[in-house]
């Protein structure tokens, strides 16, 4: 965790003084991103160790702080960069997190101890063998292949509704807002139910993006739309740790490994999603001829790809 703690920062710095595209990518996009996995990635497999019963809403919990931390983020990301520029921006960001963070080291611990868990017995794959763990592997890229186009497209969404950059802020924001308190929702109802958790996030979400996305281009649809997809969608990603108790639930050695894979394929279908998002945004058959969003420049094919990979993700609720 420290040696992701140090990246993370450096990425930040790196990319205050990074000259190039490619120079970008490599501080803020990979250094940081990398860094970031390390820092973050124990504090969720440690959840295992402290939680049983609520470990679905201890996770929720635990994501719901950076969506929290999204809701303000852009506001304040937006003005130190029309004041101050990227390189006093980014250096801005790397100081308060290395300020923030450093002092939750204090409290950050295992539950058993260091030399117990070194002691751990070698890592079975009789998982590969479980149809569960198949099915929900599946649906989980799936899911991530649709899950962030949304993400992507709404602040130029807002711009092609002709809103203001404020109001395209707005909409982010509320979006990230909205996702903390249904991340906490999910993973209390994957506690208790995991499959109607699997089935309100992916099939609402995918719900939510055919008809407030997809039907209706004015800015209370933006503003409504925003706030639904928030709430369903981000939440699907704090029931890994119910994946993986579902999958082998007669052995604990298992979960971390499986929660970094459902992780992975989530990054997968993320990665993506981007260039066949691409792909996608351009003008079909419907452009110009509805007064519909699925009418409005390319974000037709956008919008049933999205909706339809969240639909098929809805069945992996049938592990």
């Amino acid at each position: 965790m420290l040696v992701g703690y140090i990246m993370s920062i450096g990425g930040l710095i790196g990319a205050a003084f990074a000259r190039s595209a490619g120079e970008l990518i490599l501080t803020q996009g990979v250094i940081f991103s990398v860094g970031g996995s390390l820092l973050y990635f124990p504090m969720m497999t440690w959840l295992f160790e402290w939680f049983s019963d609520r470990r679905g809403l201890a996770n929720g919990i635990l994501f719901s702080g950076a969506s929290a931390g999204g809701t303000v983020a852009p506001f304040i990301i937006q003005a130190l960069l029309a004041k101050f520029g990227q390189k006093i921006t980014l250096l801005a960001l790397a100081i308060t997190l290395a300020i923030f963070i450093a002092p939750c080291f204090l409290y950050l611990k295992p539950r058993l101890p260091v030399a117990r868990a070194f002691s751990q017995p070698k890592i079975s794959t009789r998982f590969l063998h479980a149809p569960a763990f198949w099915i929900l592997f599946a649906a989980n890229i799936t899911q991530g292949l649709g899950n962030f186009i949304p993400y992507l497209y709404l602040p130029i969404f807002a711009s092609s509704l002709h809103l203001s950059s404020a109001e395209g802020t707005m909409g982010v924001s509320l979006l990230n807002a909205a996702s903390a308190f249904g991340m906490i929702f999910i993973g209390w109802l994957s506690d208790h139910n995991l499959r109607l958790s699997m089935i309100i996030s992916s099939l609402g979400s995918a719900l939510t993006v055919f008809l407030l996305w997809g039907l209706s281009p004015t800015l209370p649809s933006y503003t409504i739309f925003a706030l639904t997809y928030g709430f369903l969608a981000p939440g699907w990603a704090v029931q890994y740790s119910r994946f993986a108790s579902a999958t082998v639930e007669d052995e604990p050695s298992l979960w971390p490994v499986l929660l970094s894979i459902f992780l992975a394929g989530r990054g997968i279908g993320n990665v993506l999603s981007s260039p066949i998002s691409t792909s996608l945004n351009h003008p079909w058959v419907l452009t110009g001829k509805t007064s519909l969003v699925y009418g409005l420049e390319g974000y037709g094919p956008l919008i049933l790809f999205s909706g339809t990979t969240l639909f098929i993700s809805s069945l992996g609720a049938a592990y």
